[in-house]
């Protein structure tokens, strides 16, 4: 007897429960309903950040297709599903991890001291010249001070080679 009593107390209490979150999803739908009114009635799409579709998106997800359909307002439910995949897929595709491709640009305080010390040293090699800029604390290649002083006119790099002095 106490048995059954527990149930149908229990029943009722998830019915009542149950019915204040009914009329809690209809009071929202509703909103919602007044919300794409207005926006028809000035023809504007509504227009979202990428935080506010993931944010959908996510909840979305949660849902049962046939639900999904039964409840959105606003999107289609393959619109909600396409943001989804399309942010779980940015997600987990690394791009957070890549740093610039190629390889980082000569500043133009290093191509400077590359021409100061030839024009001060002139009997000074691509390798010397190199040698001096690393002590200074920068990070250059013998190919990259002769290329520096190639296209700023060293009158020396058709007959010497790049490993001289």
């Amino acid at each position: 007897m106490k048995q059954k009593l527990w149930l149908t107390l229990v029943g009722c209490i998830a019915y009542c429960i149950d019915k204040e979150l009914y009329k809690a999803i209809d009071y929202l739908r509703e909103q919602v309903r007044v919300l794409v009114e207005h926006q028809e009635k000035q023809n504007k799409r509504i227009i979202l950040t990428n935080s506010q579709r993931m944010r959908v998106a996510a909840k979305a997800k949660r849902l049962s297709r046939k639900m999904l359909e039964q409840c959105t307002e606003l999107f289609t439910p393959d619109t909600v599903i396409r943001w989804y995949n399309k942010l779980i897929a940015e997600k987990y595709d690394g791009s957070c991890n890549r740093g610039k491709v190629g390889r980082p640009p000569i500043t133009l305080e290093i191509v400077n001291l590359v021409i100061k010390f030839k024009k001060e040293n002139p009997r000074w090699g691509y390798q010397k010249i190199t040698d001096q800029i690393e002590y200074l604390g920068f990070k250059i290649s013998k190919t990259t001070v002769k290329n520096i002083l190639i296209e700023n006119g060293d009158q020396r790099q058709s007959f010497l080679p790049s490993g001289d002095n």
